[in-house]
């Protein structure tokens, strides 16, 4: 009389390549994600348009700020301070993008929590509220409705870049 509650060999064989499948694909997506973890933090370099100010840093924020040499010749305080605001609102927009970049697939392939238990939340909802959106970009500035301020002519700039303060 043969027991049948006992498994057969071809069963445990079927199951341990299934087991193995499981591992293999983990190992795999352990891979993937470290890897995407170390492209999404990577240092990303912005300068502003007016090629003043230097912003670096990575998703986690802004690790350097370099100014010019020569910016306070160049420059008003006014339009500077703008440089920098520029070249780091675009850090953190091109920051943005690299982590969306890097993560992308892996969120895409994810199986949804929801779909293995039912009530729970979703894993792909709770990453883009965790993911905020790129900051738009600062608006220019304006003296009265309609006119952009035009610091070029100002006594200060002229200050600065004419050394008069060494007179």
């Amino acid at each position: 009389m043969d027991d049948w509650s006992v498994p057969t060999r071809t069963e445990n064989d079927a199951l341990r390549a299934q087991i193995d499948s499981m591992l293999d694909t983990f190992n795999a997506e352990k891979s993937a994600l470290i890897d995407a973890q170390a492209q999404a933090a990577a240092l990303v370099s912005v300068w502003s348009e007016d090629g003043l100010v230097r912003a670096s840093g990575t998703i986690a924020g802004v690790s350097e700020v370099h100014i010019a040499a020569d910016a306070f010749k160049r420059a008003t305080t006014e339009s500077l301070g703008r440089s920098v605001t520029e070249a780091i609102t675009e850090l953190s927009r091109q920051t943005s993008q690299t982590q969306q970049h890097a993560l992308g697939p892996l969120t895409a392939s994810m199986p949804e929590l929801s779909d293995l238990i039912p009530g729970a939340p979703s894993i792909k909802d709770l990453i883009a509220e965790l993911t905020p959106p790129p900051p738009p970009p600062p608006e220019p500035v304006v003296e009265a409705p309609g006119r952009l301020v035009d610091d070029s002519d100002d006594d200060e700039g002229d200050y600065f870049r004419n050394r008069s303060y060494l007179r």
